[in-house]
């Protein structure tokens, strides 16, 4: 796990966007972790996904002398997976928790996180016991997605079919996930697919204390389909089968009204019937092609070679005591393996 002659540094990473109201709880969690870990040393690397309310600055001033942070801003919102994606190239730790700045998850978390890291888990996914809005139809539908797409994509058995809300990722799985280059992506499953020892833990979320969920339906749907597209050929392989079945039905109808015809001696009489035959036909074939088109779409976008994320800055705020050997900060290479633009060297 880590060279037992150092203590293991692990790195908290926090995504935020407009979480100016959230900026001193986070920090105050921080300084929580750090008490009930002493035998740990911790930083804590903020993605400002391109907020407009100062929040990397505020987050800075409320450190204390003594907080190792690694602060980074994004020229732009890029979204949290990015950010997550930011974070987990950016953190030294020998393994990175993820947690979220609306303050939602108890410190105890921390500690069955670490309990897992050291029993050998090289991933820890937190699911929700109990979620801070536990009702509601976007609540249900959030859970039906996530069991339908834990039973259908390529992932092994470990992913949580109630869907992970944080996790723990051990050094060599950032290595593994900072090397692939997808950019329409769902981190949670990058983490999932690269296999390693995975296990699970459960906390009672709490609710937000400050500010709006900034995880709209649009962003939502829009991880609806970069799932399924980069880990599951199920809605390809559902477009083949209605299309066979459709065509059957249609050969069928058209034997069968040949023979009324051929018996009655009478042409059919059925042109409502066709109409809607082919408007419904007409609504799978386009429906086919659109779902194929989602794919077409993600695989030029990957083809384009645009960045993942654009980071304008990257502040270091103190250093570790020790840091993983692999997990040194180099902005060159950091602008190589994700593709990000920055305007500092290294800081």
């Amino acid at each position: 796990m880590t060279d037992p002659a150092r203590r293991p540094l692990v790195s908290i990473i926090v995504p935020a966007y407009d979480e100016a109201p959230n900026v001193t709880g986070t920090v105050a969690l921080f300084h929580e972790i750090r008490r009930s870990q002493p035998d740990v040393d911790f930083e804590i690397v903020l993605i400002d996904d391109g907020s407009t309310d100062n929040t990397a600055d505020l987050f800075i001033a409320a450190l204390g002398e003594d907080d190792v942070a690694r602060v980074a801003s994004f020229s732009r919102n890029f979204g949290s997976h990015a950010g997550l994606s930011a974070g987990f190239a950016l953190c030294r730790g020998d393994c990175a928790i993820t947690l979220s700045a609306d303050l939602q998850e108890p410190i105890d978390v921390i500690d069955r996180f670490l309990e897992e890291w050291r029993a050998g888990h090289d991933i820890v996914w937190a699911i929700r016991a109990t979620r801070s809005v536990p009702k509601g139809i976007a609540n249900k539908l959030a859970l039906k997605f996530n069991d339908f797409f834990a039973k259908h994509a390529d992932l092994p058995s470990t992913f949580p079919k109630e869907g992970p809300s944080q996790m723990l990722v051990g050094r060599p799985v950032l290595d593994v996930v900072n090397a692939m280059p997808e950019l329409n992506r769902n981190i949670l499953a990058l983490v999932a697919w690269s296999g390693f020892r995975q296990t699970t833990v459960a906390f009672e979320q709490k609710p937000r204390l400050a500010n709006d969920s900034k995880w709209t339906t649009s962003k939502k749907i829009k991880l609806v389909f970069d799932s399924f597209v980069e880990f599951s050929a199920m809605p390809v392989m559902l477009m083949l089968v209605l299309g066979t079945l459709f065509t059957a039905v249609g050969l069928l109808v058209a034997l069968v009204m040949l023979v009324i015809a051929l018996v009655t001696l009478s042409a059919p009489s059925t042109l409502g019937l066709i109409i809607a035959a082919v408007l419904f036909v007409g609504g799978v074939q386009i429906g086919c092609v659109g779902m194929i088109g989602q794919y077409v779409y993600r695989a030029g976008d990957d083809a384009r070679k645009r960045p993942l994320y654009v980071t304008r800055s990257v502040r270091d705020i103190n250093s570790p005591a020790s840091s993983a050997p692999s997990a040194s900060f180099d902005m060159e290479a950091l602008a190589n393996l994700n593709g990000s633009r920055t305007a500092a060297g290294r800081s």
